[in-house]
């Protein structure tokens, strides 16, 4: 994939945004509009998602490797940048801030961006999207847990049940049964999957632009701190994740699919979660909207310009 190209299809997706920013801003949308929309895409669009990408896909014991390997290090690497985050923001600002820089630091943009940014880079090659739903599964565990802890400081906060009672992970174990013995879902059910599940990418960026509607400009572009958490997210995290790879493939020669799939996924902005935490325990929901919709903005450049580094390192 070259720069163009990967720029143009990050062009798109965040365009997807304009119309829900245009309807808050036109006040067609109400103050509860994303959290309404929110709902539908957590426990709707995204499962079906997750559910779709299995039942589309067909099942070779050789991915059992593979999947394993994404599972750990998707754990490797989260816990990696969320301790390098906790050094760099040691000391920036107020706590409530600090935990939540150091939250969009590593939670990325895995199901609702994520998966669909592997469907348009690579058509028609259903590897990469599995290896993202298996990164997904980590990410929700990660989130409900560290997620939560990085954000309240509070381990009375964490949920250990939220780590497989989740919306998508639930959707993904009730699919792996089918997945891995290979029983053909009717194509009308699947269908229906496949409609909801496109939902995500769009839905998600919708409440993207309506969030962006309320932010004050100057708390998006005037806070340093934003800035930093982006750097993090969108630059080391990923060439964080490269570097642990390459060196692990010298060791043990990797799958490419999985060293390219790995880093995308790294390369994602912050997830939303980061937000619907710092909203649901009280925490810095200001500099959440920010950091999230700064990452996804930026990272128009930087995923592509990260792409042409993959490209050198491991080509597929």
């Amino acid at each position: 994939m070259d720069f163009l190209g990967t720029f143009l299809i990050v062009v798109l997706i965040v365009v997807l945004a304009v119309p829900g920013y245009a309807l808050r801003k036109a006040k067609l949308f109400g103050e509860r509009a994303a959290a309404v929309l929110a709902v539908l895409l957590l426990y709707v669009s995204q499962p079906s998602l997750m559910v779709s990408s299995l039942l589309k896909n067909a099942f070779q014991p050789s991915m059992l490797v593979n999947f394993a390997w994404i599972f750990g290090f998707a754990v490797v690497l989260q816990l990696l940048v969320y301790f390098a985050a906790k050094l760099i923001f040691c000391r920036a600002g107020e706590l409530p801030a600090r935990r939540v820089c150091v939250a969009s630091s590593y939670l990325g943009n895995v199901g609702f961006m994520g998966i669909p940014v592997m469907q348009m880079l690579f058509p028609g090659n259903g590897e990469p999207v599995l290896y993202a739903v298996v990164f997904n599964v980590a990410f929700n565990a990660m989130a409900w847990t560290l997620g939560v802890y990085a954000v309240t400081g509070e381990r009375g906060a964490v949920r250990p049940w939220k780590i497989v009672l989740n919306p998508p992970t639930v959707a993904t174990i009730a699919a792996l049964p089918f997945f891995f013995c290979g029983v053909k879902v009717p194509e009308q059910v699947l269908t229906v999957f496949s409609y909801l599940g496109e939902m995500t990418l769009p839905l998600s960026m919708i409440i993207l632009g309506v969030r962006l509607a309320d932010v004050r400009l100057r708390s998006l572009f005037c806070d340093w701190k934003v800035y930093l958490a982006a750097a993090v997210k969108l630059i080391l995290s990923p060439l964080l994740s490269l570097g642990v790879l390459v060196l692990v493939d010298l060791l043990v020669p990797l799958d490419a699919f999985v060293i390219v799939s790995l880093y995308i996924i790294a390369a994602m902005p912050t997830a939303s979660s980061v937000l619907n935490f710092a909203e649901r325990y009280e925490g810095d929901s200001e500099t959440a909207a920010c950091v999230t919709l700064m990452t996804t903005v930026l990272c128009i450049v930087t995923i592509p310009v990260l792409m042409l580094l993959c490209g050198v390192v491991a080509p597929v």
